[in-house]
C-alpha cells in the first residue's frame, strides 16, 4: 500500500472517529445521560431476554428439528421502535432547537432506524431456515442453501458462532447459524446434539 492512500486512510479514519463522538456527545446533551442510559439498557436486556427466551428444538418422529422462531425477536424489534418513537417525542418540541434536532435524529437514525431495518429484514429473509437431525443424515436450509450429510461420515463438529462439520476424509463444511436466526442457546443445544450422536456411532461400527 503506497504511502498516500496509508496517510489518506488515517485521516479518514480520525476524522470519522471523531465525527461520532461529537455526534455521541450532542445526543448526551439533547437526550440527558439518563435517558439514553435507561434506553439503552431496556433495548439491550430486550435483545438479550427475547433472544433467547425461546428454544428452537422440537423432536417428532425421530427427527430433532432446530427451526428458531420469529416472535421473540419481532417482539424485540417492536420494542427497540417503540423505544426509538419516545426519544423522538424529545426532540420533536418547540423548545428543540434545530441543530439539536438534527442531532437528534442523525442518532436515531444510525442506532435507531437502520438496526431496526437490517433485523426486520433478516428476520424475514432467514424465517424458513433450520437444520434438522435424524438417525442417518444432518440436513440443513439456509435460504437458497441447503444441504445434506451422512452422520457416519461426520467426524466431530464444533464453532460457537457458525456450526463446521469435519468430515472422516479431512474435508469441513460450515453452516452459517450466525446467518439463520439461532442464537446461543440454540447453537450450544444443537452442537452438542450433533457430537452426541457420534460416538454411538463409532462403537457400533466397532461393534461390527
Amino acid at each position: 500500500m503506497k504511502k498516500g492512500t496509508t496517510i489518506l486512510i488515517v485521516i479518514a479514519s480520525v476524522a470519522i472517529i471523531t465525527c461520532f463522538a461529537y455526534l455521541v456527545y450532542k445526543t448526551w446533551v439533547v437526550f440527558g445521560f439518563w435517558t439514553l442510559a435507561w434506553t439503552g439498557l431496556v433495548t439491550i436486556l430486550s435483545g438479550t431476554i427475547l433472544g433467547n427466551l425461546i428454544g428452537s428444538r422440537a423432536e417428532s418422529k425421530g427427527k430433532i428439528t432446530y427451526n428458531p422462531k420469529e416472535w421473540p425477536k419481532f417482539l424485540n424489534i417492536i420494542i427497540c421502535a417503540f423505544v426509538g418513537y419516545y426519544l423522538f417525542t424529545i426532540i420533536n418540541v418547540p423548545s428543540i432547537s434545530e441543530t439539536d434536532f438534527y442531532f437528534g435524529l442523525c442518532y436515531l437514525i444510525l442506532l435507531t432506524a437502520l438496526p431496526i431495518i437490517w433485523a426486520t429484514y433478516k428476520l424475514f429473509r432467514d424465517r424458513n431456515d433450520f437444520v434438522e437431525i435424524d438417525v442417518e443424515f444432518i440436513s440443513y436450509k439456509d435460504n437458497k442453501k441447503t444441504g445434506k450429510f451422512e452422520i457416519l461420515k461426520i467426524k466431530k463438529a464444533e464453532g460457537l458462532v457458525n456450526l463446521t462439520l469435519h468430515f472422516k476424509d479431512e474435508t469441513t463444511h460450515t453452516i452459517a447459524l450466525s446467518e439463520m436466526n439461532f442464537n446461543g442457546t440454540d447453537k450450544a443445544s444443537l452442537l452438542k446434539e450433533i457430537n452426541s450422536r457420534l460416538p454411538k456411532i463409532e462403537e457400533t461400527e466397532q461393534k461390527v
